[in-house]
């Protein structure tokens, strides 16, 4: 079977809103993880209020240099694979994000954390469809 190939404009007019959605909550996030209190992360079921302090800020950092990294990667087409990169760490955040709200059942929605993985490996896909019309 044929790999599923988009035409450039449809795979951009997918890419484009979906990457700046993941962009804005990981942003937002990871941002959150660097500089909020413990307090305002248990408030907001943060998954990282489970881990020692200064490894949630590490785990927020990442996250803001991987939206960082997926951004370049929307505006400069040459970097898509970096894109597809950075997607597919956003996943494995995600991944244990849900295990970790799972074993702890702090009340997080699996639904909305399967979602959010489903969408990610689209932006991934995407990406990785971009880099390899590149080339």
């Amino acid at each position: 079977m044929a790999a599923l190939r988009l035409p450039p404009l449809v795979r951009l007019a997918l890419l484009v809103p979906l990457t700046l959605l993941l962009a804005a909550f990981h942003g937002f996030v990871g941002w959150h993880k660097v500089f909020s209190s413990r307090e305002e992360l248990m408030r907001h079921t943060a998954w990282t209020v489970h881990l020692p302090e200064w490894l949630g800020r590490i785990v927020g950092i990442t996250e803001l240099a991987l939206t960082l990294l997926l951004l370049l990667a929307l505006v400069r087409p040459r970097y898509s694979r970096l894109g597809m990169l950075a997607a597919c760490g956003f996943i494995a955040l995600e991944l244990v994000s849900t295990v970790t709200h799972q074993i702890a059942q702090d009340g997080a929605s699996l639904s909305q954390n399967l979602l959010s993985i489903f969408i990610t490996a689209v932006v991934a896909w995407l990406f990785a469809q971009r880099a390899a019309a590149a080339r």
